[in-house]
């Protein structure tokens, strides 16, 4: 099977196939689907043969998250006119965010992005970590069902920050440790550290803040919500922040009443046994 790619407008070229990548694509996608590319020309095998590499361990360690577009751009422009007009921020933010550092995103409908530049500073282990990461969001999304990226609280496919970015780099962690590229002790004492420093931040505070710190992801959200994410998994086991509370949220829209279904406890009971 050929990986469908095409160029980003003002690439300089045609499209291209990489058809030697074509058998993994097919070991990553049940259902003949395949991993489908959006590439600036002077991207090539080096960076897409990794990725599908790693994409290909996420599936089969998380699970199926359903059809993936990976969009690699070695150029600010080409990536900024691509990602605003697929995600709804401004042409500014997202220069903003990539002046930040931020080298990996996804958005709604499966689709993951990164920006070379940045992602290619990032040693060889943190870009397998960080596409564990993104891969974890549209697993999140695929089996919720619904955009859980809202800000809106009172939005029924709102689900909080710190669950969705928390549980996505603990995922991420959990899952590098067992492919042997992510010393859990260590990444987990640098969590631990970050969220020392969040004083006075509580998870209730993190529903709707808590902003990526881009490279590591070291926002609060991220780093308490580890260690919440971290909590749940250790009392009600990992599948229930894998698969469970998403799964869960497919039925009931309610963030909330997947929480108490999955968890056992409100989330008020819970941000008590964390200190808010």
């Amino acid at each position: 099977m050929a990986v469908a790619m095409a160029g980003c407008g003002g690439g300089g070229g045609a499209d291209r196939s990489l058809d030697n990548l074509g058998d993994d694509v097919v070991r990553l996608q049940p259902g003949d689907r395949p991993v489908r590319f959006r590439l600036d020309t002077s991207v090539g095998p080096a960076v897409t043969g990794p990725t599908v590499e790693i994409l290909a361990w996420a599936h089969a360690d998380l699970g199926d998250s359903g059809p993936l577009t990976v969009h690699v751009y070695s150029d600010e422009d080409h990536f900024v006119a691509a990602y605003t007009a697929e995600y709804a921020i401004s042409a500014a933010e997202a220069r903003r965010e990539l002046a930040g550092g931020q080298l990996a995103f996804a958005s709604p409908g499966g689709h993951i992005w990164l920006y070379l530049p940045n992602y290619d500073k990032a040693t060889e282990d943190e870009r397998r970590r960080v596409l564990f990461h993104e891969y974890t969001h549209t697993l999140q999304v695929w089996l919720a069902g619904v955009p859980i990226q809202s800000e809106d609280p009172a939005q029924r496919s709102f689900v909080p920050r710190w669950m969705i970015e928390g549980c996505a780099e603990y995922l991420a962690v959990q899952a590098g440790a067992a492919r042997g590229f992510v010393d859990p002790d260590r990444q987990r004492a640098v969590i631990v550290n970050r969220a020392g420093r969040t004083q006075g931040v509580s998870l209730s505070s993190l529903e709707s803040g808590g902003e990526a710190g881009f490279l590591g992801g070291s926002g609060a959200a991220y780093t308490l919500g580890w260690l919440g994410c971290e909590r749940l998994a250790t009392s009600s086991g990992v599948e229930s922040v894998t698969r469970t509370f998403w799964v869960s949220m497919a039925s009931t829209r309610d963030w909330q009443q997947a929480f108490v279904d999955t968890f056992g406890v409100t989330p008020a009971a819970f941000y008590a046994t964390t200190g808010g």
